[in-house]
């Protein structure tokens, strides 16, 4: 889903962790789970992400930015 400030024909998605936009051809930082490939913002996020997926993907869990 992208933002209505988002160029044209750029895929972006948000960052399970933050809640931030990633644009995803852009994105260097990658995780798969349950065969679903998630972009972050940064290498926090991701080590976050991979120690407990789960909690950032729970339907109550609110993005901390």
């Amino acid at each position: 889903m992208n933002h209505p400030d988002t160029p044209p024909g750029l895929e972006v998605a948000v960052d399970p962790v933050c809640g931030m936009q990633v644009v995803v051809k852009d994105a260097q930082l990658t995780a798969e789970h349950d065969g679903t490939t998630y972009y972050f913002c940064a290498k926090g996020c991701r080590l976050d992400f991979e120690e407990d997926p789960d909690r950032f993907l729970a339907p109550d869990y609110e993005p901390s930015m």
